[in-house]
Order: C-alpha cells, then sequence, then structure tokens
C-alpha cells in the first residue's frame, strides 16, 4: 500500500535543478563571502601592526601616492570587493527562471547555462583579495613596499584568480551545442500591408548605480588634482557615453530590426535580406557572462539588458543576434513575416 502522506517522487530534473542551484550559491555567493571574510579578519588583525597611514595606490612605477587610515582601508575594501560580488551575483542569478525556451521546450542545466559568469565569481574575489592583503602586509611594522611590491601583487592576484577561474569551469558541466530555436510563427499580413514594431529594455539598478559610483570616483581627482582634468574628464565622457547604452529601443519595420541606444545612436541592424529566421527565447545574462554587448559560448552576439524575453534572429552571413526586449514574441513574429515578403 502506498502511504497517503508521501508526496509523489520528485521529478529527476528538479531535482537536478535543485542541485544546481545549491552548487551555484556555493561557488558564486559563499565562496566569494568566505574569501571577503577572511581577507578582512587578517586585515582587522593586522591594524595593531601598521602605520598611521598607509599606501592603497600605487603609480606606475610603483611608489605609493595616495594614503588612508587603515581602518579606511579594510573599509573600503569590503565595500568595493561586497560591491562587485553582489555584481556577478545578480548577473549569474539575474532570470534564472527562464530554464524552458519556449520555442521548442528543450531544458538546459542552469549550471551549464550560466558558467562563464559563475566562472568569474571566485577569479574577481581571490584576485582581489591577494592583491589589498600582498600591499598591506608589505607595510607591516613601519616598513615601506617596494617598488616591486605592486606589481607582485597584481601578478599574483591575477594568478591566483585565473586559476580559482579555471578550476571552477573544469568543475561546472559544458553546454550542450543546441540546434538554433525555432522560428516563430510569423504574423499573418495582407499583401501590401504595412507594420511597425517598437519595444525597449534597459538594464537593472545594480548597472546604473556601478556607472554613478564611476562617474562619483572620476570627479573627485578632477577636483583634487586639476592639473590631470584632461585625463580624468576623458575617462568622465567614457562613462557619460556608457550610461547612454544602458538601455536600448528595438524596432522592426522594413529596413529590418534596428537596437538603438536612449540617444538615439544605433548599435546594429539586421536588414531583411540577412534575416534567416527570428525567434523568441528566454535569455539568462549569466549565458553571456553578464550585461551589455556580448557573446556566449554558442558564438552568438547579445545585447543583454536584462533576463528574460528577448528575440534571437539567424543571419546569414554572420553570427546569430540576441537582443532582450519585451513583447519579443511579437517583434519575432513580426520579423519573419517582413522577411519572407521581401524574398
Amino acid at each position: 500500500m502506498t502511504d497517503p502522506n508521501l508526496g509523489a517522487p520528485e521529478c529527476p530534473a528538479a531535482a537536478q535543478e535543485r542541485r544546481d542551484r545549491r552548487v551555484l550559491w556555493a561557488v558564486v555567493v559563499w565562496l566569494p563571502l568566505a574569501v571577503i571574510a577572511v581577507a578582512t579578519a587578517i586585515q582587522l588583525l593586522w591594524i595593531p601592526r601598521l602605520p598611521e597611514e598607509v599606501a592603497v595606490h600605487f603609480g606606475v612605477a610603483g611608489e605609493p601616492d595616495r594614503w588612508t587610515t587603515p581602518t579606511r582601508s579594510v573599509l573600503g575594501y569590503l565595500v568595493l570587493s561586497l560591491a562587485v560580488a553582489a555584481s556577478i551575483a545578480l548577473a549569474t542569478f539575474a532570470g534564472r527562471r527562464a530554464m524552458l525556451r519556449p520555442a521548442d521546450g528543450a531544458r538546459v542545466r542552469l549550471l551549464a547555462q550560466v558558467r562563464p559568469t559563475a566562472a568569474v565569481a571566485p577569479a574577481v574575489s581571490i584576485l582581489i583579495a591577494v592583491v589589498v592583503l600582498v600591499l598591506t602586509g608589505a607595510q607591516l611594522d613601519g616598513a615601506e613596499p617596494a617598488g616591486w611590491t605592486a606589481p607582485v601583487a597584481v601578478g599574483a592576484g591575477i594568478l591566483l584568480g585565473v586559476l580559482a577561474g579555471w578550476i571552477t569551469w573544469q568543475a561546472l558541466p559544458a553546454p550542450d551545442r543546441p540546434e538554433p530555436s525555432a522560428a516563430t510563427p510569423a504574423l499573418d499580413l495582407a499583401p501590401g500591408e504595412r507594420a511597425v514594431w517598437t519595444a525597449s529594455a534597459t538594464a537593472p539598478w545594480i548597472v546604473f548605480a556601478i556607472i554613478g559610483l564611476a562617474g562619483a570616483c572620476l570627479i573627485v581627482p578632477i577636483v583634487m588634482a586639476p592639473s590631470a582634468w584632461w585625463l580624468w574628464g576623458s575617462l568622465l565622457v567614457v562613462v557619460a557615453l556608457l550610461a547612454t547604452t544602458t538601455g536600448v529601443r528595438v524596432t522592426v519595420d522594413r529596413r529590418g530590426l534596428t537596437a538603438r541606444t536612449l540617444l538615439g545612436l544605433r548599435l546594429t541592424q539586421v536588414p531583411l535580406a540577412d534575416v534567416v529566421s527570428a525567434s523568441d527565447v528566454e535569455v539568462l545574462p549569466g549565458e553571456f557572462g553578464g550585461w551589455g554587448f556580448r557573446y556566449d559560448l554558442r558564438g552568438r552576439r547579445g545585447i543583454i539588458m536584462r533576463g528574460g524575453p528577448g528575440i534571437e534572429v539567424q543571419r546569414r552571413d554572420a553570427a546569430p543576434l540576441v537582443v532582450t526586449v519585451s513583447d519579443a514574441r511579437t517583434g519575432a513574429a513580426l520579423l519573419n513575416a517582413l522577411a519572407a515578403a521581401a524574398r
């Protein structure tokens, strides 16, 4: 007899997904937090042995050129490390519910989808921790860091970070190379009928926060070191231009698919003659290593603003293009209809 109190056996796919989530949390959240906690504890234990001011920035020649108190140095490391870890975690987990591609229903393992971003999390946390610990440890008991200290710290951080990333990459499952997504059924347009579709998408708040923080950090040296205003001002202009790419507007019309920035600057255009097919797909930023203009392991080019629906365009003489945008199914259906009419 079957015990009525016992539930139905768990679906193997659901059990696999639950295990994948636990592994992903361990790699992307708990491991970086453990590295940050250990590095912070070491620095706190070192505070009695550090001078009243410690060097926190080094010039091209390896000479210190910026100082602060040990307590502020630890706090700065903590804020920077947590901010970077949080941004990577958000990029990894964003849109993680999109495990089924509606076009073909093919289930893809979460760990395989977000492998590029997940491998970065421990690598970056270890890189930052090693650099800070080496530079801070070189100043214990009033010692002055030698000119080679900064290059060695950065080199050791990069080496250990790359090693951690490589180990994580090897431990996570590799994604299969699935067939192109099934084309979305084309809209039924009457002969000679004209139609236009447009929709937009913006990046998540963490992207705006990072750009805002970068802009604020660049304003400080402009005020404190006005003689080098041209350098910091140029970087500030670059950051301002990047801010205009935190949102896109996608249009499908007789010219094909066009993606533009918030200021109307064209990012890309796929003419109707180049469209093989268009599909509405579910996109994880972790597949592309985060937000922005990316490539994934399948060779697709992506304009990734967020997780969720997107349009995937198979092109004749170029890699597939993926653009995240709302109401992607309507846009893909219209693009297929217009491309078919133009043939």
